[in-house]
């Protein structure tokens, strides 16, 4: 692979974890780690093997809100199971951070499948994994964790 397209990938994972991030962190009382994983999980399709076909593609199965839904439902089973309230808080959290991504890429040129399993996707072709998009995305980011850390400062 090309270093051109190493470097844009590291930089559209960045900010989909860094987005995460500042969300979960920003807007609910979870670990905002949880931000981080669930943030880039959609592209965990990257791993799938190349010779697989439709849906188990990158901007396939794992980039639709069915994915989504199925997961935050998962995160908030997981946290229901433990000892603590946390179901609602870990759903949230699960939640916010992966319709980060799904946001962010349904915007762009290739758009996602809201409709999955049919074949939808439709956007308005912005190129949000720009280098002008991530600075706004990561200011946006680091706006909503300062105003966190002067929330928290003031309670």
């Amino acid at each position: 692979m090309e270093i051109g397209r190493v470097l844009f990938l590291a930089g559209a994972f960045a900010t989909h974890s860094f987005v995460g991030y500042a969300l979960v962190a920003g807007l609910t009382d979870a670990d905002p780690r949880i931000g981080l994983v669930f943030g880039l999980l959609p592209d965990a399709d990257f791993l799938f093997p190349a010779d697989w076909a439709w849906p188990f593609v990158h901007r396939g199965i794992t980039h639709t809100p069915l994915f989504a839904l199925a997961v935050v439902a998962g995160g908030y089973a997981v946290g229901r199971q433990r000892s603590t309230p946390i179901g609602r808080r870990v759903g949230l959290a699960v939640g916010l951070a992966l319709g980060s991504h799904l946001a962010i890429d349904s915007l762009s040129p290739k758009g996602i499948d809201f409709l999955f399993p049919l074949r939808t996707s439709w956007s308005p072709g912005l190129p949000v994994h720009s280098p002008t998009a991530t600075v706004v995305l990561w200011t946006a980011s680091l706006a909503l964790l300062v105003w966190d850390a002067n929330e928290q400062r003031w309670m």
